[in-house]
């Protein structure tokens, strides 16, 4: 006689309830809620607006954004392991957007250096030239 057709039901039923409830807790204490990388992720986007993400690198801030609304959405239903993943991407877009207000800032101040160079050389060439 088979050895498993011998069980009750019940205790059928309850070596496979703690056999599901094994891999359950298992599967929840591989990956823990990436609370950590999410704060990152915010952190790294209001560093990028600060440096002025909204207008220099829009679609970068947006998408920084989004991802990391999904995070915390996929951390909320306990999905962790794509909820850690997204905000990663979230903190690489945001770092992106930061990077690129940066270079817009940095590239307006050059040209400004710029224009200031040329008018102090356009003054020194005129006066030069009214003196002679």
């Amino acid at each position: 006689m088979d050895k498993k057709k011998s069980r009750p039901p019940l205790a059928r039923w309850a070596m496979a309830t703690t056999a599901f409830s094994a891999l359950l807790l298992g599967a929840c204490a591989s990956s823990p809620p990436p609370d950590a990388e999410l704060a990152v992720s915010d952190a790294a986007l209001s560093s990028a607006v600060t440096a002025g993400a909204a207008e220099s690198a829009p679609n970068e801030l947006r998408m920084a954004r989004e991802k990391l609304d999904r995070a915390r959405e996929q951390r909320d239903s306990r999905h962790y392991d794509s909820a850690l993943a997204l905000a990663r991407e979230a903190t690489v877009d945001a770092r992106l957007a930061e990077s690129k207000a940066l270079a817009a800032k940095s590239q307006k101040s050059a040209d400004d250096l710029q224009a200031a160079n040329r008018a102090l050389a356009d003054e020194v060439n005129r006066k030069s030239s009214n003196n002679n």
